[in-house]
Formats: C-alpha cells, sequence, structure tokens
C-alpha cells in the first residue's frame, strides 16, 4: 500500500508548537508502519522551505522512508481539469472573518474588482497526485480532498 502525505502533516511536525503536533505524528508513524510514503514535487518543493540547506533536507526525507513520486501528464491534466471546475463555482463574495460582513476589494486606480478563490491550483496538483499515485491520503483537510478527488481514502 502507498500513502500520499500533504505538506500540512510534516509543517505540523516541522515547525515548533503546533497545534496538530500529536495527531500528525500519530497518524504519519501508523501510515509508515503500513505504507510507502510518497510525497509529489509540490509538497516536496513546500517542504523545502522548512530546511537550510539541500544536505539537510535529503537528509530527513531518507532517514523517514519518504519517497518523491513526480506527477504525469495525467495527473496534471486532472489537477488542471478540477481546478478551473473550482473556480466555476467559487462564490463571488467575500466575507470579514472577524464581523462577518460582506466584503469588496476594487484595485484603487482603475476599479478592477479582485475575487481570489481560497484553494489555489497547488492544492488540486497535489490531491491529483495521491489520486493517480498513492491508495490513501494523510492530509488535515479531509473535506476539501472528499469533495474533489473521490476514489481515494483520505486519511
Amino acid at each position: 500500500m502507498i500513502t500520499a502525505v500533504d505538506t500540512n502533516i510534516f509543517l505540523d511536525i516541522l515547525i515548533p508548537n503546533q497545534p496538530y503536533i500529536r495527531s500528525s505524528i500519530r497518524k504519519l508513524e501508523k501510515a509508515s508502519k503500513e505504507n510507502q510514503i510518497i510525497i509529489c514535487e509540490i509538497v516536496y518543493t513546500e517542504l523545502a522551505s522548512q530546511f537550510e540547506n539541500q544536505s539537510d533536507f535529503k537528509t530527513f526525507l531518507f532517514d523517514t522512508h519518504i519517497e518523491i513520486v513526480w506527477n504525469n501528464q495525467e495527473s496534471l491534466f486532472n489537477a488542471g481539469k478540477l481546478w478551473m471546475e473550482y473556480l466555476r463555482q467559487y462564490p463571488r463574495r467575500r466575507y470579514c472573518p472577524e464581523c462577518g460582513k460582506q466584503i469588496e476589494i476594487f484595485c484603487p486606480g482603475c476599479n478592477y474588482k479582485f475575487n481570489t478563490p481560497r484553494r489555489i491550483l497547488n492544492d488540486f496538483i497535489i490531491g491529483s497526485h495521491a489520486k493517480y499515485f498513492a491508495d490513501s491520503f494523510l492530509t488535515r483537510d479531509r473535506g476539501f480532498y472528499r469533495k474533489y478527488f473521490s476514489g481515494i481514502t483520505i486519511m
């Protein structure tokens, strides 16, 4: 069995004082005992930011038996299609996280209305990679990935 792991699980462990550190360690340890652990190039890139040099990062990957599995054209195409589906469904309203009032953001120069989705393309590349190359996917963001990536077990 193969488990793909999302960046957020590793960041919980690598960044000090993260609220989900215990659950992320427990889930990663369980997955690594039962499965081969893989990451895609996006997770690799996001994790690289946590290391001083490439040698330390390579040592971390080697010591934890994490393998990089590169996306292929099919998984990347799938990610792109799902990204566009997401953008079409994305609500055109933004709300203040403090008071809940609807807000709109406009450019002061040309009055262009900004509509920024919460999700980025990387999320879809990571999910598509898990769907195509793994039997299960370990992430804290289970609701999002269940919605867009059916057919893979979300841990």
